[in-house]
């Protein structure tokens, strides 16, 4: 399916600031399933320099710097192409039972593994979805997914890191990144290697236009799959990835800072059309 994104992000400052370095990862990533087309971003005010590069994710970002003081900042973004449908790929034997052993890719794997620590909660509903799903890889996937999306109430939140996985799971509501957050610290907790994703997914009418957020599983022999608890479902072709990365802190749109004694706000203008 064509896609054609329009994405404004403004922030305002009530004073002059200057602006140091910052990073924006806003262009549709490559994959089995999309292929880009067009793509522009101008910046306001004109930066010294504004350099496409890979992050150490394989992300396509742009990196700029700048002079002199400020109270706005605008990036305007454009981007089209096209998304299609994943061809079935058979998965290596080893990947049907939990938990999976990546052998010689598991030092590689490490990243999408590691948690700095899991709350007992988190620890016994992931377990007893493993139990449930008698530890059949694809089965677990699929039941995680839609157990989130039935218990969990999806309550928008534009700003703010996720929610730490127990949160989310205690209080039964989060934002699309909440959500990923919870699914991968359970995937991890179940030796399954799990990233964020961040992207676009055309918004039901009448709701208002945000980014999205979900998760990917690798697994040998199909490689990574990516799952949308949000939705309950695995994506499809109204899902535009931007960038993917082990912490969702390496995922963010636009990563920078500012000198300067100035309190900031931030306004988003986002049209996702998709179809055909």
């Amino acid at each position: 399916m064509r896609f054609d994104i329009r994405h404004v992000t403004t922030y305002r400052y009530d004073k002059p600031v200057a602006l140091g370095r910052h990073l924006f990862r806003m262009r549709p990533r490559p994959d089995g399933t999309l292929t880009p087309g067009t793509f522009s971003i101008a910046v306001y005010p004109p930066p010294l320099g504004l350099a496409p590069m890979l992050d150490l994710e394989g992300n396509l970002t742009h990196l700029a710097w700048f002079e002199g003081e400020t109270q706005e900042l605008r990036i305007t973004v454009r981007s089209t192409g096209e998304t299609s449908t994943r061809a079935k790929l058979l998965a290596d034997p080893e990947t049907l039972q939990l938990p999976i052993d990546y052998g010689h890719d598991q030092t590689k794997m490490f990243p999408y593994l590691w948690s700095d620590g899991t709350d007992p909660q988190v620890e016994e509903f992931s377990r007893s979805l493993a139990r449930e799903s008698d530890r059949q890889t694809f089965t677990f996937l699929d039941l995680l997914t839609t157990r989130l999306h039935e218990t969990i109430r999806n309550t928008p939140r534009l700003t703010g890191h996720p929610f730490a996985p127990e949160v989310t799971l205690r209080e039964r509501r989060g934002s699309c990144r909440d959500f990923a957050v919870l699914f991968m610290a359970c995937c991890r907790l179940q030796g399954l290697a799990a990233r964020f994703v961040s992207g676009y997914v055309p918004a039901d009418a009448g709701d208002k236009q945000h980014m999205h957020a979900w998760a990917e599983v690798y697994l040998p022999g199909i490689g990574w799959q990516a799952y949308d608890p949000t939705h309950g479902g695995v994506t499809g072709e109204r899902h535009v990835p931007v960038a993917a990365a082990a912490q969702s802190v390496d995922a963010g749109p636009v990563v920078g800072s500012f000198t300067g004694y100035a309190q900031s706000e931030m306004a988003v203008q986002l049209t996702v059309d998709i179809g055909g």
